[in-house]
């Protein structure tokens, strides 16, 4: 069957496949051990079981948790197994909300709007989301599934609608939430300016996701967590929330395991570098393929806001600009493939005289573009890790912000086994007197292994600080899990005064004898 013969369902379910079968195969390749961070959490809230940790939390971003803790009760598979199954489907729902997007709002023909989630699925930065912010990617999953019916001429039934969809989103993600908010009043602000009649349906639709946005952000419910267990969290960091409202950052004083710059212009070159990684590839594409849509460019300013507002006012800008910047790669998609899809439509080529004088680029140009994307989304599923951290992809200042490779956690694959293992050693060694000093690195392995009656302190950097609090709440000895040898990873030496008490491979457990 040819492409132009495709029917709008044909295209939709073609979509969806090619995004779950790309982002099946990084899974596969790791089999049977988890990739991605966050990972190691969602497997930890499967594992527990409970729906709901807080009373309050339908008014918060529960319903990917609440999704995955059903799933995993139901069906009763190990969490890291269910996660391998749910992480091509989310990744084949976005892929299927790019094709939604581009056929329903652009009005694009079958074709063109596969061609953008082909695209899409191949792409560093929507591959490095889905490493792991699986929330991020159910958030945005739906917020594409809404964005055709964001419109000034909505009906009082398509308000309606709009209301359960907005819901949903809020209910997502926050990233999403606020990407949703900035696309309606978008539209409500340009047809004030423009003096056009209001959309005031669109504005009471907005009002039920606005108001539980605001419950769950500004803290008007308080309760305790039904999660509670014996980990001790230590400060010793400055917290990423450093200017003074929850969602704003001060980047020049932040110090935490994935944040620190030393001064404005590391600042400056972790932001570009970044970006560049990620989106030197499209930009061409993206100038060719530029068109106006009040909904995009709201979506537009809001991302660019919150990737490169941190270069403006470091001292007070939208935090995590780095997930800003990773969710750019949606309304990019959308720009590049216009700009592809010229390129592939014109014999002469075309022009960007308004940059680059008469220079023409030509179908090749596009089509290799095209070809690089897909060359290192694939390098980036598959290549090993080599020497334990270091892939084909990425430079020193990126690290902290996407992984050279997905095949890894936040251990490497081949440590995974080992990890396992040092936890279960603990459960069988530990006492009421000892307590196991958990790094950062370990906080979501401690959560998931960890046997409830024994304590656990997770730290940041200061170990010094961790086997101090140790002592003064009278446990006589303390448990680190780490390398035996020097990966390259997370920048932290095993200090003088302790015994390696067992091995599993590379991990080892170290005893400290608190004075």
């Amino acid at each position: 069957m040819k492409l132009q013969n495709l029917t709008s369902t044909q295209g939709f379910i073609l979509a969806f496949t090619i995004g779950f079968v790309v982002r099946l195969i990084p899974e596969l390749l790791s089999f049977p051990y988890p990739i991605g961070w966050d990972t190691i959490y969602y497997a930890y809230r499967i594992s527990d079981g409970t729906l709901f940790g807080y009373w309050n939390n339908i008014f918060s971003t529960w319903l990917p948790y609440w999704i995955m803790i059903f799933l995993g009760n139901l069906s009763q598979l190990d969490p890291f197994l269910l996660l391998k199954i749910l992480a091509p489907l989310l990744y084949g729902g976005t892929s299927a909300g790019i094709f939604f997007v581009a056929w329903k709002k652009l009005d694009w023909c079958v074709t063109k709007s596969l061609l953008a989630s082909a695209f899409f699925a191949f792409q560093l930065a929507a591959l490095a989301v889905s490493w792991h912010f699986y929330r991020n990617v159910f958030g945005v999953m739906l917020l594409l599934f809404t964005i055709p019916f964001i419109k000034s001429d909505i009906g009082w039934r398509g308000a309606a609608g709009l209301s359960v969809l907005g819901l949903l989103v809020i209910l997502g993600h926050e990233f999403a939430a606020v990407s949703f908010f900035f696309m309606v009043f978008g539209l409500l602000v340009l047809s004030l300016v423009k003096r056009e009649n209001i959309p005031y349906r669109l504005f009471v639709a907005l009002i039920p996701a606005l108001i539980v946005f605001l419950i769950s952000n500004l803290g008007i419910f308080r309760s305790y967590s039904g999660l509670e267990r014996s980990i001790l969290m230590l400060g010793d960091s400055v917290s990423a929330n450093s200017a003074g409202l929850f969602f704003l950052t001060d980047y020049l004083q932040v110090f935490t395991p994935n944040q620190f710059y030393v001064d404005y212009f590391e600042l400056f070159s972790h932001v570009f570098s970044l970006f560049l990684l990620l989106y030197v590839v499209l930009l061409p594409l993206i100038a060719f393929g530029r068109f106006k849509d009040r909904v995009f460019d709201s979506w537009l300013v809001i991302l660019l806001a919150g990737a490169f507002g941190c270069l403006i006012v470091p001292f007070s800008a939208l935090l995590l600009w780095h997930r800003w910047m990773l969710m750019l790669v949606y309304p990019f998609t959308f720009l590049a493939v216009n700009g592809l899809w010229k390129l592939l439509k014109t014999k002469e080529g075309v022009s960007i005289s308004r940059f680059f004088g008469e220079f023409k680029f030509a179908r090749k140009f596009g089509i290799g573009l095209t070809l690089l994307t897909v060359v290192v989304g694939c390098l980036f599923m598959s290549w090993p890790l080599i020497d334990g951290r270091y892939g084909i992809i990425g430079v020193e200042s990126t690290f902290s912000y996407i992984p050279s490779t997905m095949q890894s956690s936040s251990v490497p694959l081949q440590d995974t086994k080992g990890t396992i293992a040092a936890f279960e050693w603990l459960n069988d060694n530990m006492t009421d007197n000892s307590s196991l000093l958990a790094h950062d690195v370990f906080e979501f392995w401690t959560l998931l292994y960890l046997e409830n009656d024994h304590t656990a302190i997770v730290f940041d950097h200061d170990l010094e600080e961790a086997l101090d609090f140790s002592s003064k709440n009278g446990f006589t000895s303390s448990y680190l899990v780490w390398w035996n040898e020097d990966i390259g990873w997370y920048n932290f030496d095993i200090p003088q005064g302790c015994s390696r008490v067992q091995d599993f491979g590379r991990i080892s457990i170290y005893e400290f004898a608190n004075a």
